[in-house]
C-alpha cells in the first residue's frame, strides 16, 4: 500500500476519495472527474435510499480496481508534480536573490540571465509571484521595459 491516496480506495462509500486525493497530489484534474463518477451511486444512496446499496458496493469494487490497475501511473504523476513544485520554489528562491542584488526589482531577462531557466518558465513563476501579492509590475520609467518589483526588497 504506502501511498496515503491509495488507502482511501479501501473504504467503502468513502472509495472515490482516493481519487480526489491523487489528483489534488498529482495536479491532474482528470482524476477528479474519476472520483466524481465513483461518488455518484454513494451521493445518490445517500440522497434518495432508492438506490440499491449493491450499486455503491459495485462502484466500490471498479474503484478498487481501477485504482490497483493505474497505482503506478498515479504514483507517477504525483512523483512528478512533487518534483515540479520544488523545481517552481528553486526558480522563485533563485528570483529572489536576483531581485536583492538588482535592488528590488527584476527583468524577465535578468531572471532568465541569473537562473539559467527559459524565458517562458521564469515569466511564469514570476506571474505567479504577482499573483500572490507580493510582487507588482510596472514599465521602468527610463527604459520602459517591464520589470517585476520586490516590495519588501526595495
Amino acid at each position: 500500500m504506502g501511498s496515503p491516496w491509495f488507502i482511501w480506495s479501501f473504504v467503502p462509500g468513502l472509495h472515490w476519495m482516493a481519487w480526489m486525493q491523487a489528483g489534488s497530489m498529482a495536479r491532474y484534474r482528470w482524476y477528479y472527474g474519476i472520483g466524481t463518477v465513483y461518488a455518484l451511486p454513494c451521493c445518490l444512496w445517500l440522497v434518495s435510499r432508492r438506490l440499491p446499496l449493491s450499486l455503491v458496493l459495485l462502484s466500490w469494487l471498479l474503484s478498487l480496481l481501477h485504482t490497483q490497475v493505474q497505482k503506478q501511473e498515479i504514483n507517477r504523476r504525483i512523483a512528478s508534480a512533487v518534483v515540479a513544485a520544488s523545481n517552481h520554489e528553486a526558480i522563485r528562491q533563485a528570483l529572489l536573490q536576483a531581485a536583492l542584488k538588482h535592488r528590488g526589482r527584476l527583468s524577465v531577462t535578468q531572471g532568465v540571465m541569473e537562473t539559467g531557466k527559459s524565458f517562458p518558465e521564469v515569466e511564469r513563476v514570476l506571474n505567479d509571484m504577482v499573483a500572490s501579492g507580493y510582487v507588482f509590475t510596472r514599465n521602468n520609467p527610463e527604459t520602459g521595459v517591464l520589470e517585476y518589483v520586490f516590495k519588501e526588497l526595495l
